[in-house]
């Protein structure tokens, strides 16, 4: 999966608001997710691998997701606080598609236990990276549709 890292194009001051830091955050989260997300396409793009190291690499994309779910949960707060109109909608339209990545990703992993995974490693591999897909267009979308609001806000020091 290959990606653009995300440039900050905002003076230094307009890093140190809330929004500004918020948006750092997500910004790591993101990388992170990336980054877990680029193991796990190597992992299953091969043979089975051993359970130890498919289970690890399972762990550590939940917890990169849920970090990046945590923190988004904090900026659709921070930004429906002090946004309306077009820009609230828009927040709101981009939490009710993270709510849906949420139930996907959920379905995901209760379908696919590590028995299950045994059972049908080929299936396994293609459900995992269909997931990631989704897992990757929800990224682009909040950089594309929460970057700007924040780095807004940031402008204004808030």
């Amino acid at each position: 999966m290959n990606h653009a890292a995300y440039q900050h194009s905002y003076r230094f001051s307009q890093r140190q608001t809330p929004s500004g830091v918020l948006l750092a955050q997500l910004n790591g989260a993101h990388e992170q997710l990336i980054v877990e997300m680029e193991n796990l396409d190597r992992i299953t793009d091969g043979p089975p691998p051993e359970l130890g190291e498919l289970t690890a690499s399972r762990w550590r994309i939940s917890q990169a997701s849920l970090k990046r779910r945590s923190l988004a949960a904090r900026v659709y707060d921070f930004l429906s606080n002090r946004l309306e109109g077009a820009d609230l909608q828009q927040v709101k339209e981009t939490q009710a598609q993270d709510q849906e990545m949420m139930r996907r990703s959920a379905r995901h992993v209760c379908d696919w236990s590590m028995q299950a995974i045994c059972r049908n490693w080929q299936g396994y591999c293609d459900a995992s990276h269909d997931i990631r897909i989704h897992m990757s267009a929800h990224i682009l979308l909040e950089r594309k549709s929460l970057y700007p609001l924040l780095e807004k806000l940031a402008g204004r020091g808030v």
